[in-house]
């Protein structure tokens, strides 16, 4: 995929990133990076949940890397040095959201920024920018490239879903 991006918004430049993908919605105009975020990943599917537990007991026992437990259900306000989910917050505005997971095998860079697009909707992208340190790094993220652009499709069906129950528009 030929990405052309901020290097400011990568977690290393370009030519050193073992994955970069990135995917855009249109949003209602009101919602905020952190907003957007949370309604991505509240009430994530069944499947993904399983999939995290399996990432988790994997991770652990053949990387010794901590488990992340996946994504939660917490809507609290986020600030830098906090965490979201098991991403720590690098930036925070309405506009901008920078979570990083660095782990002595990868880092990872999720990135959400608003855009206005036109007098009712705004356009939300969702960048993902990893770097791998070592064999354990590159070997897990070869099934991970091969499912993230699924996942991201899937958050943003989410993201629609819990978006109608909260009383805003595409």
């Amino acid at each position: 995929m030929n990405i052309e991006r901020d290097p400011q918004t990568l977690v290393a430049p370009l030519d050193q990133l073992n994955f970069l993908h990135e995917a855009k919605q249109y949003i209602d105009k009101n919602l905020t990076s952190t907003q957007a975020y949370y309604l991505m990943t509240s009430k994530p599917p069944v499947w993904l949940r399983a999939a995290f537990k399996l990432r988790d007991f994997l991770s652990r026992h053949l990387g010794g890397v901590q488990p992340i437990q996946g994504f939660g259900e917490s809507t609290k306000p986020l600030q830098v040095g906090g965490k979201a989910d098991f991403f720590d917050v690098v930036k925070v505005s309405d506009r901008d959201l920078f979570l990083q997971s660095t782990d002595k095998h990868l880092s990872v860079l999720l990135v959400l920024q608003i855009e206005e697009y036109d007098g009712l909707r705004n356009e939300l992208t969702i960048c993902t920018s990893v770097v791998t340190y070592n064999l354990f790094g590159k070997i897990y993220m070869l099934p991970v490239s091969m499912v993230h652009g699924f996942i991201v499709q899937q958050s943003l069906k989410n993201f629609k879903l819990n978006l109608e129950t909260q009383g805003f528009e595409l």
